[in-house]
């Protein structure tokens, strides 16, 4: 995660360079040298895909050396022994073989993480579009766990937030009865998934196309651009082409819009007065206030409120969306139009707060070994898969498809598909780029700028080629979100340069717990466009 280019929520990239000058240790993980890898004290080339592997090498280092938090381990973790025993599985020499990290460099990084107090884990969405989402986020965890940096300042904060409703009491999946729970898409796949508001998207375009379990005829897309940001894209489009009825709420026509029956006016952050921060539980709430009305664009959330009037769902809203903004707030016993005076509202700070309340696990303790994922028929360690596609597990596609292709690389300026109808930022960026190795691109014919063709076993786009010796010569790294506004055809080029024609969405290669779709790494090969591969 290149954290000084993609800002992610409330982990923007000054804070992190001012820490950094003030000179905090930095391990980088990534494939490629980005900015902060080139700054860091230990950078972790791996091969894409492996990053679970990586972190239980680790933690086999700190527990074979006894380098863990033992006054943590022994009075507030569940399931040390069994976790003991799995990490026992993963020797640095076989982590080596799998993650391509010489394993020297993992036994060092392992120590100074152990030994550094406090440390922290910060890490991106690439960790969770893949099929080991669910055991690369417990592998993480589990090593901020052992080493004592839960709830530490400095480390793995849980923060307390002011006393407010916050998003976990608006969850309208717990009001569903047993029958209609039954019914969610999915569920029965993907069970940890079933106990939380998220759905497979690949349950719902199987249910457009092929009306099984049953037909879907209605979707509403709120600033979602899915023909550009989800797994098999063309898959996507013939859905959302099927689907009975579309409406769409954003900013621009976007590709996605361009297929819609009905397409809404979206506000921005500018018109509209919200609760900010609210949902994130990071320990703090501000006002955003309302700054301009602009024609009728309206907020997400009016435009839900009164839907719910409108199918009879009422009962469960409020009069007026201000009066859902007090209903967040009436536990401090405050109104909106008082808050919209204050500046900030932040909850109490305390560390260690598991010693007077336990952690929120069944068990009360920090679970290394989920007795929910148990439940739920899970292995409730962490245990590493090789990507659905790669050397290991495809060795015969490999030899047709040589290179590791990775997709989602942050560009400045641009968030996923926003922002490419701005002129003075296509000014700068006009083209979407891969980037490939000199190496690679001597050997395939390839020329700085050239124009490339990049295929996989599903389908074939093309970008502009950047030679960038900071990665292995084995992987190649696209950019993702690519469409054209200034292409007047209703697709505006969705199919040319969008790196999800080439994902996959099949349901074995999404994580088995969570249903996240495998969209980070897969094989791919490129050839210059002019020849017979283009």
């Amino acid at each position: 995660n290149n954290l000084v280019i993609s800002n992610p929520d409330c982990y923007k990239g000054e804070p992190f360079s001012t820490a950094l000058d003030a000179g905090a240790k930095l391990i980088a993980v990534d494939p490629r040298v980005t900015r902060i890898a080139a700054r860091a004290d230990i950078w972790l080339p791996l091969r894409p895909g492996t990053d679970t592997a990586l972190a239980l090498g680790m933690c086999n280092v700190i527990v074979q050396e006894e380098l863990y938090d033992k006054e943590f381990v022994e009075n507030y973790v569940h399931g040390w022994n069994a976790f003991v025993r799995r990490v026992n599985q993963y020797p640095l020499k076989k982590v080596e073989e799998i993650t391509w990290v010489p394993k020297e460099k993992i036994q060092e990084a392992a120590r100074l993480f152990a030994t550094t107090k406090p440390a922290a884990i910060q890490w991106g969405v690439a960790i969770e579009q893949q099929v080991n989402c669910a055991d690369n986020n417990r592998a993480l965890l589990a090593l901020m766990g052992i080493t004592g940096n839960i709830d530490v300042q400095g480390g793995q904060m849980l923060f307390s937030s002011p006393k407010i409703r916050n998003v976990g009491q608006f969850g309208a999946h717990k009001m569903l009865s047993k029958e209609q729970a039954e019914k969610r898409l999915g569920g029965d796949r993907f069970r940890l998934a079933g106990n939380f508001a998220i759905i497979n998207p690949k349950c719902v375009w199987d249910a457009i196309l092929e009306e099984e379990p049953y037909p879907v005829k209605m979707l509403f897309f709120i600033s979602s651009n899915p023909v550009l940001t989800r797994g098999n894209a063309r898959e996507v489009y013939r859905a959302l082409q099927a689907v009975e009825f579309m409406a769409v709420a954003d900013f621009f026509m976007t590709p996605t819009a361009e297929l819609a029956d009905i397409v809404l006016p979206a506000a921005t952050w500018l018109e509209m007065d919200y609760i900010g921060d609210f949902w994130k539980r990071h320990g703090y709430i501000l006002p955003r206030r309302k700054v301009v009305q602009i024609g009728e664009c309206r907020s997400d959330h009016e435009m839900l409120n009164d839907l719910a009037h409108r199918v009879g769902q009422g009962e469960h809203w409020w009069d007026t969306f201000e009066g859902g903004l007090d209903h967040i707030l009436e536990p401090m016993g405050i109104t909106w139009k008082d808050f919209e005076k204050m500046d900030y509202i932040r909850g109490d700070v305390n560390y260690r707060k598991y010693r007077e309340k336990g952690f929120s696990t069944p068990t009360g303790k920090f679970e290394l070994y989920s007795t929910l994922l148990e439940k739920w028929g899970y292995d409730p360690l962490p245990q590493f898969r090789e990507p659905p596609e790669g050397p290991n597990s495809n060795p015969k596609i490999y030899k047709e498809y040589p290179y590791i292709l990775i997709t989602g690389r942050r560009q400045p300026g641009f968030f996923h598909t926003e922002n490419r109808q701005l002129p003075w930022l296509r000014e700068l960026h006009k083209d979407p780029v891969v980037e490939i190795h000199p190496e690679t691109a001597e050997k395939e014919g390839i020329r700085e700028g050239d124009w490339v063709i990049i295929e996989s076993p599903r389908g074939k786009v093309r970008q502009r080629a950047r030679l960038f010796a900071g990665m292995d010569p084995r992987i190649v790294s696209a950019e993702h979100a690519w469409w054209f506004p200034e292409n007047k055809d209703p697709g505006h080029g969705w199919d040319e340069s969008n790196i999800n024609i080439l994902t996959s969405n099949a349901y074995e290669d999404c994580d088995p717990a969570m249903g996240a779709t495998h969209v980070r790494t897969l094989l791919c090969r490129i050839s210059p466009e002019e020849s017979k591969g283009g």
